[in-house]
């Protein structure tokens, strides 16, 4: 089972066409009331400094965010940048998935796919990278092995 950040994230990272899909469904057959519209915020970014453990704020970050209501269930959009109609979109299936709608049932398996496809252009992309990667010995350890 996926948890609503694990949804939100896989929709935000993957391909757009999917959570245009998903919120088409819902739109033509449920009435959406918009409770807040996308607008952007600023909103303070949290860390953790390695060494002390502490927290810290690493700055601002520019999110947009929306809250729509299908029913009496609200549903919530937030992203990093500024895309109101994502934000929207991402309300629109938030709220779905928390009312349980019949349209939400074979949801799972397109986003457990669209996971999937989004784990293979990670690896494909860090192999990538690998290939560029530079190997720095230094005369020590060049030398020393002899």
């Amino acid at each position: 089972m996926l948890t609503r950040t694990q949804i939100t994230r896989i929709l935000i990272e993957g391909d757009r066409k999917l959570l245009q899909q998903l919120c088409c469904q819902i739109e033509e057959r449920h009435e959406i009331t918009v409770v807040k519209p996308p607008e952007k915020s600023l909103v303070m970014s949290k860390a953790r400094d390695s060494v002390s453990g502490q927290p810290f704020y690493l700055g601002e970050v520019l999110v947009t965010e929306c809250t729509i209501a299908l029913g009496d269930v609200h549903g919530f959009g937030l992203l990093i940048g500024e895309d109101a109609e994502r934000a929207y979109e991402l309300a629109v299936v938030d709220a779905a998935m928390m009312a349980t709608l019949p349209e939400t049932e074979g949801w799972f398996e397109l986003l457990k796919k669209e996971e999937q496809r989004i784990a293979e252009r990670r690896a494909l992309e860090s192999a990538r990278i690998m290939k560029t990667r530079v190997q720095f010995d230094t005369m020590e350890e060049s030398y020393g092995k002899r």
